[in-house]
């Protein structure tokens, strides 16, 4: 039977008290361990593998009926196996832990195993074992995504408050099951996530076709579906999925203050869930313009009263205090101190992206004439969100040395968006090889507008210090592989702006610095890579973009000349490259993302090994 086969929804049961069995199975009893006796397969053999066989005893004596804890199907008899299934390969301190112990998840299949082997019915060992560890596996699966993907996307019910509901609630919740284990999958190297997705999409489909009415979970299924899609280098199909996600949304009001109580079923919990919910989808739009550079967002001009979250410990506690509405955020530096709330970190990344919402409410980067005043609006827009953070809130790395992951994304946004605005006014001139790259910036317009001398160097410096800010950032303590996939475009574009600077301006020392910090974004586009195909095409995409920008080819020729800035931004000097690059020794889309040494073409010694995520922290 194959794990996608099998009903998703599980149940749990309070384990009981371990007792002490003298039976035990052949290879239990040859290595001298002790066996759970379980039948028809225990634990250790499910965990390791192995054939299962109970030897018929020798000993007299009238056989007894085997009880049903006997049997190992019960509440209690999972733990060994569970806990070597859960999730190989991840150190421990990795691992998200739901609260209702997962060692005692049971899926229908396995239960319906239970139920007839209880009865008399023995199913075939093989069969059971195979039930049993797709259980496992699918359980591995939810385990991986509320480890890596739930951190940076908090809407779902953390799991012990979502499995409470399976009961009841089952069938308008399977989408968003299917969900979860597709984005899970990505992060397993030994799953297949393909066939995750095609089920997904025949769970979603009633719900896009509107055969069948959407819900709060339905949002959720397609707002995480479309991420997940996105980042797996089907853009267009991502974006077209996050607008039905948003019309869906809009559909049933999620983006009203009422929809959270009226279908919150006085459960403060899942009023919290659908204001989450409704928040990504607008954080998530966000990323999307971001990274295809389309403004103004696609719920720009969207009525949006949704109260704001609460903090992330709270959530997973499912300690839930009376919201902070937007309107009090909104006056918050008026507000006597004593009076003042305190603003969850997911409801500061909201203040952000309001802000920078309302900065670029326009396509900036198509109307040369107001380049100026939209910089000069966002720098204040985000100059004044981050005067108002509270201390606790001005760095992501806690005091007891945990990084906040909300917080890091909202810095890594403030800067990202930094040197997208003021990079088409600097020093940091554009080469038409950087289109090669899909998710960096336009070359700016023709017609922009001049700057003297002392705005432009002030726009580099700004430019420069969001750069360094960022690198900043990617060293911190936490587990890369937890960040947002969005941030993979914010590197890559702060890279390319970063390989002009080395190029271009920097010198001596801060030559060298410049490139030991590229080495380092190049590391952490690698890393990301690992579980995401667009992630897998960037870092390609990068290693072409560098080598053309700081001139390799040239270089290793002997050539060293340097080249001139034009007035426009764009490089005088440089080869009017088109998008679509002739390198005969260079195969971008055939190159294994693996075996891609960048920093071998960086300094221009392929021979030269060297590891570019050696400056990472994991």
């Amino acid at each position: 039977m194959n794990v996608l086969e099998l009903d998703l929804a599980g149940s749990f049961h309070q384990s009981k008290p371990a007792r002490r069995v003298g039976l035990a199975c052949a290879p239990c009893r040859k290595k001298h361990l002790r066996c759970d006796a379980r039948t028809p397969v225990c634990a250790r053999c499910i965990a390791d593998n192995k054939q299962c066989v109970y030897e018929k005893s020798r000993r007299g004596g009238r056989r007894r009926k085997p009880s049903e804890s006997a049997s190992g199907l019960g509440s209690g008899g999972n733990s060994t196996a569970s806990s070597a299934l859960l999730t190989p390969g991840l150190p421990a301190d990795q691992l998200w832990v739901p609260s209702s112990s997962p060692e005692s998840v049971m899926v229908p299949a396995v239960q319906a195993q239970a139920r007839s082997t209880t009865s008399g019915s023995m199913t075939h060992p093989a069969l059971s074992a195979t039930a049993e560890n797709d259980a496992l596996r699918t359980d591995r699966l939810y385990n991986l995504y509320y480890t890596f993907f739930h951190p940076a996307h908090p809407c779902v019910l953390p799991w012990r408050f979502l499995s409470q509901r399976l009961e009841t609630e089952r069938e308008t919740i399977q989408p968003l099951l299917y969900v979860m284990q597709y984005i899970g999958a990505h992060y397993a190297d030994d799953v297949d996530a393909s066939p995750l997705a095609t089920i997904s999409e025949s769970r979603l489909a009633p719900i896009r076709s509107k055969q069948a009415a959407a819900t709060g979970f339905d949002v959720q299924a397609m707002i995480l579906y479309s991420i997940a899609v996105y980042w797996c280098d089907e853009i267009d199909r991502g974006v077209n999925l996050l607008k039905e996600a948003i019309q869906m949304a809009l559909n049933i009001q999620m983006n009203k203050k009422d929809y959270a109580t009226h279908f919150g079923q006085n459960d403060p919990m899942l009023e919290e869930s659908w204001r989450r919910t409704w928040w990504l989808v607008y954080i998530t739009d966000a990323h999307v313009a971001g990274s295809t550079h389309v403004y103004p967002f696609r719920t720009s001009n969207i009525d949006m009263s949704v109260d704001l979250p609460c903090e992330e410990e709270d959530y997973e506690a499912g300690v839930i205090c009376p919201p902070t509405t937007l309107e009090v955020y909104d006056i918050r530096e008026f507000l006597p101190e004593a009076d003042r709330p305190s603003f969850s970190s997911y409801a500061e990344l909201i203040g952000l992206t309001r802000s920078i919402d309302k900065a670029l409410a326009s396509d900036w980067s198509k109307n040369a004439a107001l380049v100026h005043t939209i910089c000069e609006n966002a720098d204040i827009s985000v100059a004044a969100w981050h005067s108002l953070l509270p201390p606790c809130k001005r760095d992501p790395l806690r005091s007891d040395g945990t990084v906040d992951e909300i917080m890091f994304k909202s810095k890594f946004i403030l800067h990202a968006y930094a040197i997208e605005i003021h990079r088409p006014l600097s020093t940091l001139a554009y080469s038409s090889v950087e289109s090669t790259c899909k998710c960096a910036p336009p070359v700016p317009a023709e017609d922009a507008p001049g700057s003297d001398t002392t705005q432009i160097q002030l726009h580099t410096l700004k430019c420069l210090h969001a750069i360094e800010q960022l690198g900043r950032l990617m060293i911190l303590p936490a587990n890369i592989h937890a960040h947002t996939p969005f941030i993979i475009c914010m590197i890559a574009n702060a890279t390319i702006a970063h390989l002009a600077a080395c190029r271009y301006v920097f010198a001596g020392p801060d030559l060298q610095l410049g490139r030991e910090r590229i080495r380092l974004s190049m590391g952490t586009l690698k890393r990301l890579s690992e579980h995401w195909g667009q992630g897998k095409r960037i870092y390609r995409e990068m290693g072409i973009v560098a080598r053309e920008i700081l001139s390799l080819a040239d270089r290793e020729k002997g050539s060293h000349d340097r080249v001139g800035f034009s007035t426009k931004g764009t490089l005088s000097g440089m080869p009017n490259t088109p998008a679509a690059l002739e390198f005969s020794s260079f195969d971008m889309h055939n190159m294994n993302v693996a075996e891609f040494d960048f920093c071998g073409y960086f300094d221009g010694a392929i021979g030269e090994v060297v590891e570019p995520a050696s400056l990472l922290v994991v």
